[in-house]
């Protein structure tokens, strides 16, 4: 009777330490930190070569795209609060990135040998808010439906 107890309990130790560490692993490597552009630049060495997604707004006449080898590149710099980020990517950029837009950047910051911070991006992500501002007005006009 004993040892058959201690077989369930060794078993069941056993399921409950594989479904925490499945749990534990997975959870811990999904996990991107989402941050604004002036919370990276208030301390970036604490960001520095750790994924991190920047949020922020695209500077104006900042975007420059560049063929290197046979890869579009595109440099841009995220601004907000009065805070600025060098963003570069070889990531296609969406339909609605432009000047002003509101940018996610995925990546990794780094710090390169003239001090400066770099954001260097594998995917961008960027919102229209006049699209869904007009959307929104349109439905208000048509009244409660």
């Amino acid at each position: 009777m004993q040892s058959r107890t201690i077989k369930i309990l060794l078993t069941l130790a056993v399921i409950g330490g594989g479904v925490g560490y499945l749990l534990f692993s997975s959870l811990k490597s999904d996990v991107t930190p989402y941050k604004h552009v002036e919370q990276v630049m208030v301390s970036p060495d604490t960001w520095t070569n750790r994924p991190l997604q920047v949020h922020g707004f695209v500077e104006p006449g900042s975007v420059h795209k560049r063929i290197e080898g046979q890869q579009q590149k595109t440099d841009f710099v995220l601004e907000s609060k009065g805070k600025r980020l060098f963003v570069t990517t070889i990531a296609p950029t969406p339909d609605t990135f432009k000047d002003t837009a509101e940018v996610v950047a995925k990546g990794k910051l780094t710090k390169h040998e003239d001090g400066r911070y770099v954001l260097e991006a594998h995917e961008l992500t960027a919102k229209c808010p006049s699209k869904y501002e007009e959307n929104r007005r349109s439905k208000s006009l048509a009244g409660p439906g």
